[in-house]
């Protein structure tokens, strides 16, 4: 275009300079939208936008979340209703809250309530009692019965009652009862105090079974430090060259990652540190990652990866006893196995928690947050990228280990689901002893009807924890 004279210059200047203004405004308003709101300190908006940011950065289903939440609930309510529909193991949580209280973390017992058939009566079965606990100097075992809590008999309709009622306070009084020929007898009524309790350590044994040994440990649960506890115990099984392995997971609801990677370690045979054991797929900002079994067993510098190795027992199969409490690592030691040896499950169907976090929280100086969660960060998946056991990890054969009653102690041959194993091996490997003392059930039959379970209980509150 050709200017012809200043006037019409002028006027390109002032359309020009309009444009220019334009354009500042409408850059000035894109800014102002983009700016984040401040809210006060302390307000559930402040607490959720919190929320919502960590959410975005590492939540599995972060593309998933809602783009205008209500940020005005109370933060509960508000990661409760952002949850994917998904995600059912995920937790917030204020620290100097209590968790909520259990048999086990009161008096050191865990136990379920059942309908035995025979009878109709309903009891608390004693399941695992804690090495070190108040129900251990009370005198419980497992595989006692308990009629009455607090003087009250369980029936059909009043157990959710009796288990609060024992969570509620730091007494409890139990009485329990005795089968003696076909005869309940009541015991004495126990006055029993809350106190400490304490992990369970590994039960473990040599069984001789037919001139072959098996190695047994029943492990009750990841905790930091577990391999290296083991260490010795798979030495032993080494010296003694034992021809099969027994691993008993069926309370065990999980913990940490690394703990299963070292347990591994000493299981599997033809693994060195760079082997491949673990996948996390996550979101797009935390991508798919690979750890090699070395670097997931020592990445806290527990253990050395030498010390595991040593102690390894180059298994070409193990047998797992699982049941539905069986959750977390437990499924991940049994899932990240199967690449390298044959993996035989006994018991029941596992919890179904193929997905890992790890902690978040409020890392700014001065914190400006309290509350704290563990949202699902990662699936899982091992060397060969199976996973997806969300359903959980199905038996190769199924058994309730509440088809011989009472229960008898870890690593007792009577025992449903270590019974089943020794005859599954004494059957493949042609040993020719025989379980004859599990021909019956001593008092109930497999159709004994479960009405409740801390353990149940404990296993769906646990998540996977890993370091990634």
């Amino acid at each position: 275009m050709e200017i012809q004279n200043g006037r019409g210059y002028q006027l390109i200047k002032l359309l020009m300079s309009g444009f220019c203004i334009g354009l500042i405004m409408i850059s000035g308003a894109c800014k102002k939208d983009n700016i984040k709101k401040e809210y006060p300190q302390g307000s559930n908006e402040q607490i959720n936008t919190w929320i919502l940011d960590s959410l975005n950065r590492y939540y599995y289903w972060a593309s998933e979340l809602p783009k205008k939440p209500d940020l005005g609930q109370l933060p509960t309510s508000f990661f409760n209703s952002v949850r994917n529909t998904s995600d059912r193991f995920s937790q917030l949580y204020l620290p100097n809250q209590a968790g909520a209280p259990s048999s086990r973390s009161l008096y050191g017992f865990d136990y379920a309530v059942i309908q035995e058939p025979l009878s109709q009566q309903v009891f608390g079965l004693i399941k695992c009692v804690l090495k070190g606990s108040p129900a251990e100097r009370y005198g419980l075992k497992r595989g006692a019965y308990i009629r009455k809590i607090n003087g009250k008999t369980f029936n059909n309709s009043n157990v959710a009652t009796l288990d609060q009622e024992l969570l509620t306070g730091r007494t409890t009084k139990l009485t329990l009862t005795e089968l003696k020929e076909g005869i309940y007898t009541d015991q004495p009524e126990l006055n029993m105090i809350a106190g400490l309790t304490f992990d369970q350590p590994p039960v473990h044994q040599v069984i001789e079974w037919g001139g072959a040994k098996i190695g047994y440990v029943y492990i009750d649960g990841f905790s930091g430090g577990l391999s290296r506890t083991l260490i010795p115990v798979f030495s032993g099984f080494k010296n003694d060259a034992v021809s099969d392995l027994i691993i008993d997971l069926r309370y065990n609801s999980g913990g940490d990652v690394s703990e299963a990677a070292g347990l591994c370690a000493m299981i599997a045979p033809g693994i060195n540190y760079n082997t491949d054991f673990i996948t996390y797929k996550g979101n797009k900002n935390g991508g798919q990652r690979k750890e090699s079994i070395g670097a997931a067993a020592t990445f806290d510098k527990r253990v050395e990866f030498n010390s595991l190795l040593q102690s390894n027992i180059s298994m070409k199969r193990i047998f797992v006893l699982a049941t539905g409490a069986t959750a977390s690592a437990s499924e991940v030691l049994i899932n990240n196995l199967k690449p390298y040896m044959q993996v035989k499950v006994i018991g029941e169907k596992t919890m179904g928690k193929d997905e890992a976090s790890f902690l978040i929280r409020d890392e700014r100086s001065p914190k400006q947050v309290d509350w704290e969660m563990y949202p699902i960060i990662y699936k899982l998946f091992n060397a060969q990228g199976q996973g997806g056991y969300q359903t959980g990890i199905l038996p190769d054969t199924e058994v309730s280990e509440f088809s011989v009653l009472p229960l008898v102690p870890f690593g007792n041959v009577n025992d449903a689901l270590l019974g089943k194993a020794l005859a599954q091996i004494s059957s493949q490997g042609k040993i020719g002893q025989k379980l004859s003392s599990l021909a019956e059930p001593k008092s109930a039959p497999q159709n004994s009807v479960v009405l409740s379970d801390s353990h149940l209980s404990k296993a769906s509150r646990s998540i996977v924890l890993t370091h990634r």
